[in-house]
């Protein structure tokens, strides 16, 4: 009779580049007697499974198939692809205002770095939303803008503060003065740009 033969497809890894995976990454094999290899093997080894295909994050089985032997009885076993998130970074754009007595909320916008094939914010979900010690500031000074809310099975998303900063309002004071030959001041004192 035949002689057992396993062929066990190779795990195989990636991070999400937006590319189709096909293929595999190589096989082992159990059960050689004597001095055979591979070479005694017909027909041509190729791969399926759900990797055949698979762009997303995830585990899929890569599934070996395609030989053949009149004398052995062989075993096609699965091995794993991994395909890990990539790195993708949002960052909050600066922002600066004028102290008008207004609170802030929101922000600026975000950048992003990191897509990879054709993505685009479109594939994120979620909402953009900020937090940070800008959301209710009033008073001039320098404040820290937030991004947050995003999500991505594809993408392991860093957040990058921005900065808000608030200027100082320009203050203009004049003063009128009657001339009545004495040294004292009477009339109005103006407060302008408040």
């Amino acid at each position: 009779g035949q002689a057992a033969l396993t062929v066990t497809a190779t795990a195989d890894s990636k991070t999400y580049d937006g590319q189709t995976y096909g293929g595999g990454n190589g096989v082992t094999y159990s059960g050689w007697k004597n001095s055979d290899s591979a070479t005694v093997l017909g027909g041509t080894l190729s791969y399926a499974g759900n990797s055949q295909g698979a762009v997303n994050a995830g585990s899929y089985t890569i599934t070996p198939q395609g030989l053949t032997s009149s004398n052995y009885a062989i075993t096609f076993n699965s091995g794993t692809l991994t395909i890990g998130q990539a790195a993708l970074t949002v960052t909050a754009t600066a922002a600066s205002k004028t102290y008008d007595g207004q609170t802030y909320v929101g922000g600026n916008g975000v950048t992003y770095s990191g897509w990879k094939g054709s993505d685009s914010a479109t594939v994120l979900g979620g909402t953009l939303s900020y937090a940070g010690n800008s959301q209710g500031a009033v008073n001039a000074g320098g404040y820290t803008i937030t991004p947050q809310g995003l999500t991505s099975s594809n993408y392991a998303i860093t957040f990058n503060s921005g900065t808000l900063t608030v200027n100082r309002r320009l203050l203009t004071l004049s003063a009128n003065k009657t001339y009545d030959g004495g040294t004292s001041l009477t009339g109005a004192l103006t407060l302008g740009n408040l």
